[in-house]
């Protein structure tokens, strides 16, 4: 679309969001970026406001509300993705109702997935930007028509799937959708909405009423049983209907929130219309100044005023960090230093929201502690408190940025309430024969306020749940593992032949002679459990499966599907090992497994049935990262369409290195028409680990029988070391107890 119909169409949506005329919602932009995952840290670029490329951007600043102009953009890498969500449901409405725009027209893809904003989501369609190398802005409108979910979307997801275009990603511009602020007798459209992170402490919550509600009453904890409960201990209110705001003042850092609005009949009558349970998550910190907004020198040296030999200045090529950093240039001897001032237009309060630790970012030359020292003033308007910086710490995923840290209680002279101002500085200390004669340089990224924390050096031996204290959680974690052993050996039973049976020994030929794979792209082999592994390294890897029909043909009641493997960190909350047949927008497959864990856990999918449904879906979060990241795990995923009865007729069932992991029940849609099937990529994406051992059953395998399977008779499992083995003998047992006896009731809380 060229510049001038995509202002064309900025008005019309415009005057649809103001007057309401749209057939069913309205259109608008994303409300906030609810998350985002940058997988190779390479930071977030794009294009600026004035076109250029590459510029370094902020995905919360470029596609939240209007864009910054018709030139700028966010540039989306392979295994990066954005959840971007909207302050109402998605609506049907006449036309499109998803409206995407891409900067260039390249042949650019990516994978197009509606969420709820928790845990539940759908894979809608594939974006494909036309391959016609112009620079001109592509429009890309999608129908919601005829998409009928359990859950009402709200969330847009972006997956990006190749490194089309000068710019090396899906270059994403704006995106709006048509959402419905119709709430029924239910409150609803929280803000911020349900799962956000990084909330400010001093947030007012909004919401839009029930629509025959005359009384609303809020209720609001950091315990959702709590809130589920209507417990009257966090009940606020009732406040008038049209009331849609509430102040909740006392917000802690880094503490997650559960509040729901009920709608009440009149004034002595009982009706109750409970409300869903939103939440929230206050960030961990509170800037002081991150130095993003500082444009130029000018607006830097606006804010910091330099004294004595200092010269700020901005680092904007992003060194080791994804911020924008401060650069503090420094000179000082016996007789004089540098330092930079910065006053606050407002008195700040450092005493709120369980603030207790003022900290710095750092990188670069730190002053010889010999010689000199870094320190920070504090004023409060009427009096001022100097207090030295203790010596930096280095951040071990962050190397070579340090941080110090410093307790509030240490400025006990001046009014925390009331903070005007601050210096950051370089002196000298006592001499002890050394000098410092000349220039150094110091990057600042972030200074921010903290609450208590729990440093790794601090923390008891027995504090297995890392929260600086020794108690009751703690020794769940020793009985979980209560006797402990490195190997566990299950009860075996020897299985049927499978129908399939993939040893990837440097091939993928079928051991049982069905249907041979054919490798493509560039998949290797490294050593696996039993021989050669097959290695998926990169988009476009997999192994296809063409006469999948020969090996499904006999499969329609229960299958199970077994594997062993070893992956690293996904580029997305769930990546494809294998798939059948399947078309974007048009069909989705009848089978499907997806595993992820990233920075967090992420979700397992178990899809199985003909045709796709929700109720054929076993999903759930993996419970940690070890659950399948940088070890070999073995696998067994099953159905049998046939157990049970009535509602709760077939059952589906996860299996991880012999032990269940998951069950569903109910789900009795027959396994059929399948054509073909894939190994290491498909319907989410590819799959970057090793796949060994591959093994397709046409019945549901018992528990001996897959751990027969996945040991060759041995029943014998590795397991990952207990962190409860506190003495490292390979056992949980009382002299595990007697350490955390040792440390019991231990808090290591700073300050």
């Amino acid at each position: 679309m060229r510049k001038g119909m995509w202002l064309v169409v900025q008005i019309a949506l415009a005057v649809c969001a103001r007057c309401g005329w749209c057939a069913s919602g309205v259109f608008e932009y994303p409300a906030v970026v609810l998350d985002m995952y940058d997988a190779d840290q390479s930071c977030w670029t794009g294009i600026d406001a004035l076109g250029h490329y590459p510029a370094r951007v902020l995905p919360e600043r470029w596609l939240v509300g209007p864009p910054l102009s018709v030139e700028s953009a966010v540039t989306i890498p392979a295994d990066h993705w954005l959840d971007l969500a909207f302050s109402g449901g998605f609506v049907d409405g006449d036309q499109d109702d998803i409206v995407l725009v891409e900067t260039g027209k390249a042949g650019e893809q990516a994978l197009l997935f509606l969420t709820d904003g928790a845990d539940r989501e759908y894979l809608l369609t594939k974006v494909v930007i036309e391959p016609a190398m112009t620079q001109e802005l592509s429009y890309v409108g999608v129908d919601l028509a005829g998409v009928v979910l359990p859950f009402v979307p709200r969330v847009i997801r972006l997956v990006a799937l190749d490194m089309g275009g000068e710019s090396p990603g899906f270059d994403l511009a704006y995106v709006q959708a048509r959402v419905s602020h119709e709430c029924g007798a239910k409150a609803c459209c929280p803000s911020p909405i349900s799962g956000v992170g990084g909330v400010d402490p001093n947030i007012h919550l909004f919401w839009i009423p029930g629509s025959s509600a005359p009384r609303h009453v809020v209720y609001l904890s950091d315990v959702e049983a709590q809130v589920e409960a209507g417990d009257t201990a966090v009940r606020h209110g009732p406040f008038p209907g049209d009331v849609n705001t509430f102040d909740p003042a006392g917000l802690q850092l880094g503490t997650t929130y559960y509040w729901r609005v009920d709608g009440l009949g009149p004034a002595g009558t009982d009706g109750v219309c409970a409300g869903d349970v939103w939440s929230f998550t206050v960030s961990d910190h509170i800037a002081v100044d991150d130095f993003e907004t500082y444009t130029d020198l000018s607006s830097l040296w606006d804010a910091w005023h330099p004294k004595g030999y200092a010269e700020p200045g901005l680092e904007q090529e992003v060194v080791d960090t994804c911020q924008q950093s401060l650069v503090f240039s420094y000179y000082y001897d016996a007789t004089s230093g540098s330092s930079l001032s910065r006053s606050f237009p407002t008195a700040q309060d450092w005493t709120q929201s369980g603030v207790h630790v003022l900290q710095l970012l750092l990188r670069g030359d730190l002053p010889d502690p010999r010689s000199g020292e870094l320190y920070v003033i504090l004023t409060d308007g009427a009096r001022s408190q100097t207090v030295a910086l203790p010596p930096a710490v280095e951040i071990e995923d962050l190397a070579p940025w340090h941080i110090s840290q410093v307790a509030l209680t240490d400025f006990n002279e001046i009014d925390l309430a009331h903070i005007c101002g601050m210096d950051l500085g370089v002196r000298s200390v006592p001499s002890t024969g050394s000098r410092a004669d000349c220039r150094k340089t110091l990057n600042v990224a972030a200074i921010g306020l903290y609450g208590t924390l729990c440093p790794t050096w601090a923390r008891p031996q027995a504090d297995l749940t890392a929260d600086c204290r020794v108690d009751y959680e703690d020794l769940g974690r020793i009985a979980a593992d209560w006797l402990y052993q490195p190997v566990r050996v299950c009860e075996t039973k020897r299985p049927e032949k499978p129908v399939a049976w993939y040893e990837f020994d440097g091939n993928a030929n079928d051991r049982m002679h069905r249907a041979n794979g054919l490798i493509q792209g560039r998949c290797d082999f490294a050593d696996g459990v039993y021989g050669q592994a097959i290695h998926f390294t990169s988009q476009g890897d997999a192994v296809r499966i063409g006469d999948a029909g020969k090996v499904f043909a006999q499969i329609h009641d229960a299958i199970t599907i077994a594997f062993w493997q070893k992956g690293d960190d996904a580029g997305h909350l769930n990546d494809t090992l294998f798939c059948t047949d399947y078309t974007y927008g048009q069909v989705d497959p009848i089978i499907a497994i997806h595993l992820g864990c990233w920075r967090a856990p992420g979700y397992y999918r178990w899809d199985c049935g003909s045709p796709w449904l929700f109720s054929s879906r076993l999903a759930g979060r993996h419970q940690d990262k070890s659950d399948w990241t940088g070890r070999w795990n073995h696998w067994a995923f099953t159905k049998d369409i046939r157990t049970g009865a009535g509602a709760q007729k077939g059952s589906m069932e996860i299996y991880l290195n012999g032990e269940l992991y998951d069950r569903l029940t109910g789900t009795d849609t027959p396994i059929t028409g399948i054509k073909s099937f894939e190994i290491g990529s498909g319907w989410y994406g590819h799959y970057d680990g090793l796949i060994d051992d591959l093994q397709i059953y046409d019945y549901a395998l018992s528990p001996a029988e897959i751990a027969y399977a996945a040991t060759d008779g041995t029943g014998a499992f590795e397991k990952t070391a207990s962190p409860a083995d506190l003495n490292v003998d390979d056992r949980v047992d009382f002299r595990d107890f007697a350490g955390l006896a040792t440390d019991w009731l231990q808090d290591a809380l700073w300050p």
